[in-house]
Formats: C-alpha cells, sequence, structure tokens
C-alpha cells in the first residue's frame, strides 16, 4: 500500500532532552498526531534502533535542546556518535523526510547549537526536508510555545500532503493508553519488594552502600550542603574527574499514601500485582520494570512530586466527572491548561508557584478519577538525577556534594527537592543504586602536556574542582576562583586547599560575598583583580578554563569578565574564547 494511502503509517518523534522540556514536546506532539489518526512512536534519540533509522523510518521529527554552552544533551550522544562517522555514505537516509525542533536561548553563544548541528547532518546523510527547522528562543516576547505553535500547524500540514487519508479526532475523546498497564484485581494483596533494583531491571546500574552523609556547611547557615560518601559494593568504579554519578531518587512513603487516598479507586487495587509489559524508555535507555503493584510502582517510577507541564494537562481533563457545574468548569481549567493558546495561565499555576503534580491531584480530587490504565501516560517517570563527582578516582569509593533544595514558594508551601529530599533521609549503612556517567572532559592538551587549569566555581560547582585538584595537584599548576557567602559557613574543604597551597601545588582566590569588608563579593569580581594574571594564563600559558556552577548570571558574567581580561592581547576576544570551546579549552558545566 502506498504511503500516502496508509494513514496508521508510523511517524517517529524522537528528542534529546536534558531536563524534560523537550521530552514533553515530543510527547505534547505525538498526542496531537494521534489526534489526527497518525500512530507515531516516540523515544529518545539514543533509545531508538539505528536499524530502524536506517530500514524502516520514512517520517522523522527530531526535537532537541541545547544545554550549557552548546552541548548535546546526554540522551542523544551516542546517536550523534554514529551520524558523524565519516564513513557513512551520503545517500544513507535518502528514504526519510525529516524536520526538526530546537529549544534554545538566544543569550547563549552556541544558539540552538544541538539542533542546528542534528539537522544538517541528517541533510548530509541524504534525508528531504518534511517542513522547515524551528529554532526557539526562550528569550523572544512569544516564548518557546509561540515558535512551538507555528512550528506544529506547518508540520501537520505538511504530514497531510504526505498522508492524504487521515482524518482528526474530537480532542474531547480519550484515545487508547500508549502503555499497557494490567492489574490482577482477583489476586490477594502482596507486599512488593521495594527495593528499586528488583523493579528495575538495567545492566548499568551499581549497587552501593552509604558509609556518610556529612553536613559540611556551618549548622546556622542557611544551606545544608552534603558530603554523601558511598562504597560500591560489588563493581569496580572507573570515573575521572568530571565525569557524574547517577542516583535514583524515590518518592517518600507519605507522599505515595496520600496520592493513592486522594484516589480510593486506586488505593483499593494498591497492593495487587501489577505488569507493565514489554520495556519503557527511560533516561535514554529501555528497562524492564518488574515485581510491581501500583505502590511500587508510583514509589519508584512514577515522578508525583515535580511541576505539572502541558501533557500532564492535555490528558487530565479527560478523567474529570463534568456532570456538575464544578465538574464542567474544573475539566474546562484543566483544558485549558493543556493548550498552547493558554500558556499565561499555565505558567501561573504551575511554573509561577511551583505546584506539584500531587499537589494538582488534590485540588481537584473531588471530580477527577484516574484509570489505572493511564498512569504511566499520565505521570512522568522519574529523572535520573546527575550529580559531579567531588572525590579523586577510586576504585571502591565514590564522593558527591550535594546541596539540599528547600524553599517556600509563593503559596507558603515548604519544597524540597526529590533527590535532596531523599538523600538527607540517607543514613550509614543504607543501600542504593548509582551510574556513573563519563564526561569525556579532557585536562591535557596534544600541544602542552600539563596546561594550567584555571577553575572558577561558586557554590556546589566545587565538586569536580575538588576532583581535579586531588588527582593533578604537583603535575599541573592549579588556580581556584572560588565564590562562597561567608568564610566560616561555607567556604568548602578550606583545610584541603591550606595543604595543598602550603606544597605550592595550588592558588585560591576566594570570593566572600556576605562577610562585612569583603572587597570581592562573586567569582567574576575576582577575576578582573586578577586580570593580569588570567590574561596571562589564557593566552600566554595556554590554559584550560573550567567554569562549573548554576547556569543563571553566573556563567555570563564569567565570560564577559574573561574577555575584558584579554582584550588588550587579542585582537577579537569573543572569537578567541570560541576556539577555546571548539578545542576543549573553555569547559562549561551548569544546571
Amino acid at each position: 500500500m502506498a504511503v500516502s494511502d496508509s494513514p496508521v503509517t508510523s511517524v517517529t518523534i524522537l528528542y534529546g532532552s536534558e531536563t524534560g522540556n523537550a521530552q514533553d514536546y515530543a510527547h505534547y506532539l505525538a498526542r496531537k498526531l494521534r489526534y489526527n489518526s497518525l500512530k507515531p512512536t516516540v523515544a529518545s534519540l539514543d533509545s531508538y534502533p539505528l536499524k530502524k533509522l536506517i530500514t524502516d523510518t520514512k517520517y522523522l521529527i527530531v526535537i532537541c535542546s541545547t544545554t550549557g554552552q552548546g552541548e548535546l544533551p546526554r540522551n542523544l550522544k551516542g546517536f550523534m556518535k554514529f551520524l558523524l562517522k565519516k564513513k557513512l555514505p551520503g545517500d544513507l537516509l535518502n528514504h526519510i523526510h525529516m524536520t526538526s525542533f530546537g529549544l534554545g536561548d538566544s543569550s547563549y553563544p552556541k544558539f540552538n547549537y544541538a539542533i542546528k548541528k542534528i539537522h544538517t547532518r541528517l541533510l548530509q546523510l541524504g534525508c528531504t526536508e518534511l517542513s522547515p527547522r524551528c529554532e526557539s528562543d526562550e528569550m523572544a516576547a512569544e516564548g518557546i510555545d509561540g515558535y512551538y505553535a507555528e512550528w506544529e500547524a506547518t508540520l501537520i500540514d505538511a504530514l497531510k500532503k504526505k498522508f492524504t487519508n487521515i482524518f482528526s479526532i474530537d480532542e474531547n475523546v480519550l484515545l487508547p493508553p500508549e502503555y499497557t498497564v494490567e492489574v490482577d484485581r482477583g489476586a490477594a494483596d502482596i507486599v512488593a519488594p521495594q527495593n528499586l533494583h528488583l523493579t528495575r531491571q538495567s545492566p548499568a546500574l551499581l549497587a552501593g552502600t552509604v558509609t556518610s552523609n556529612a553536613r559540611v556547611t556551618a549548622p546556622d547557615h542557611f544551606q545544608d550542603i552534603r558530603l554523601l560518601t558511598i562504597e560500591t559494593d560489588t563493581e569496580v568504579l572507573d570515573y575521572a574527574p568530571g565525569d557524574t554519578l547517577a542516583l535514583y531518587p524515590c518518592n517518600d512513603e507519605r507522599s505515595v499514601q496520600l496520592l493513592l487516598e486522594l484516589q480510593p479507586h486506586l488505593l483499593e487495587i494498591a497492593d495487587k500485582p501489577l505488569t507493565v509489559p514489554g520495556k519503557i524508555d527511560v533516561d535514554g535507555g529501555f528497562v524492564e520494570l518488574r515485581l510491581l503493584t501500583l505502590r511500587t510502582l508510583i514509589a519508584n517510577h512514577l515522578d508525583i512530586m515535580s511541576i505539572p507541564r502541558r501533557s500532564f494537562f492535555s490528558l487530565l481533563f479527560h478523567f474529570v466527572d463534568d456532570s456538575t457545574e464544578d465538574g464542567s468548569r474544573e475539566k474546562e481549567k484543566l483544558k485549558e491548561f493543556g493548550n498552547l493558546e493558554d500558556s499565561e495561565e499555565l505558567y501561573n499555576y504551575a511554573n509561577r508557584p511551583r505546584r506539584l503534580i500531587l499537589e494538582t491531584i488534590m485540588e481537584f480530587e473531588k471530580n477527577l478519577h484516574i484509570p489505572i490504565e493511564y498512569v504511566l501516560d499520565l505521570f512522568p517517570l522519574i529523572k535520573v538525577r546527575l550529580f559531579l563527582i567531588a572525590s579523586k578516582p577510586s576504585p571502591t569509593s565514590v564522593l558527591l556534594l550535594v546541596g539540599i533544595v528547600e524553599y517556600k514558594t509563593m503559596l507558603r508551601r515548604i519544597r524540597r527537592g526529590l533527590c535532596t529530599k531523599w538523600i538527607k533521609q540517607l543514613a550509614e549503612g543504607d543501600k542504593l543504586l548509582f551510574s556513573v556517567h563519563k564526561s569525556n572532559i579532557k585536562f591535557l592538551l596534544p600541544q602542552v602536556p600539563a596546561p594550567p587549569i584555571l577553575m572558577i566555581a561558586p557554590g556546589t560547582g566545587l565538586a569536580p574542582m575538588k576532583s581535579l585538584i586531588e588527582s593533578s595537584a604537583g603535575t599541573q599548576d592549579l588556580y581556584l576562583f572560588y565564590g562562597c557567602r561567608y568564610r566560616e559557613k561555607d567556604y568548602l574543604f578550606a583545610d584541603l586547599w591550606t595543604q595543598y597551597e602550603q606544597k605550592g601545588q595550588l592558588k585560591t582566590f576566594p570570593a566572600i560575598s556576605r562577610d562585612a569588608g569583603s572587597k570581592y563579593k562573586y567569582v567574576q569580581d575576582k577575576l578582573h583583580a586578577e586580570k593580569e594574571l588570567v590574561a596571562d594564563l589564557l593566552v600566554n600559558q595556554n590554559a584550560i578554563v573550567f567554569v562549573c556552577g548554576s547556569s543563571g548570571k553566573m556563567p555570563r558574567e564569567v565570560r564577559i569578565t574573561l574577555v575584558e581580561a584579554i582584550k588588550e592581547l587579542v585582537p577579537d576576544a569573543d572569537q578567541f574564547l570560541l576556539n577555546m570551546e571548539n578545542q576543549g579549552k573553555y569547559i562549561q558545566e551548569t544546571w
């Protein structure tokens, strides 16, 4: 049958996502295509079989964000590595009609770099454009939603020309679930294993034991920062400075029980045997979920403590009983949150007050009835949490520096991050699962065997610097510009730095923002004060710059300061730093 005659021919939507934004747009688009009688496949770029890309895929849609200073999301690096192989023939993908959508921020130098790179390479390998690429800009007045709405409309028009007999389905119709969830209602209740390792099968997972969970900031300091030590139970660890450790947090029992109580029909079957046939796409790889009940599925795998996204509301409204005036009003409200035309309403309800999924269910519980069959479609999966390693490479242990996320929202509610709340409760002897993620960051250069390293890090951005200093002290000249609030409260590892300084293996340049009489409040201030040293390191000594910390103002201010420091020595300072990035000499890890 010709493609144009087959409305059920699959369209493939692949995403590259670090925080979940691109993933949410991918699932939102998939639902829109299903309402146009298509059957899209959705997967992360790394989890999609390359064989299917080469042999079966005819219509490809790529949605991808750009992280940091032009970095590719972790769940597409394997896919991109394959595409960039030089020996691939130019007609390898000439059977594919393709389009792409990028999520970007024009305040960064490499704006939408990831989607440009992917789109260009796919064209080089023979793909033809189904509809034009769109590069959205978070900084623009219309925001990402405005760009997406126009791109989606253009894409659907293009698909209608390819699939001439597709038809529209009323958006008020509840479509069958994408994922199958089966519960044995007739079976006796069971006590399913709570151990994540038993319900989530993946060869990358390693077992470990917590040997220390110590607070390293002063007891009266506003932020609780922990130094978490994990010993491996069996495997030999292999990591280097700049690598990350992935942790797999779980929901606490109280939150899980509350959700079940808000949906009494789910509470009744919460401890019945439950199966999820097949494997699901988690963090760029397929994993098998087994030995489950609904209770353990929620506890170990469903993120009920995140801020709800548009795709959540676009399904949730179907489960509201609108037979009453209140129900009808609530259903319409939730439906609005799921529409692109009401982006401001969604922002004001969910993002601005940082309202949680659990709180949303609580607010609408009276008329809400979530079917068990749709829990995997409705609730997002808990995403892996990545932490830069803070220890010198060891085959048996690893250290993490973790800031506990606790704050009060505009709704006057105490908010605690899912993972850091879980970490805070970990005690010596507790078991957990983790995996090591290689970064491929290099602190050596072909032309310079042991280049100086200029490290810039406020707060917990210090973690990889500690790993690097302990690994390279005595073999490379190390310069640490570190920012904190109080020397006596959150100037981390001060005694350790003093030991290295006394040996002549490290030079530190602290910036203290809150101490009375402190002259240099932020790392960029200290960099400016030492601009002659900084310029000499960058221009004359071929130094590597390593910046780590929050992705707010700090990275931009640091870059501006570095440009100021070297502009008298090089004709085009901005291009000089860009060249350093391209050569792997300007490394930025921000979140």
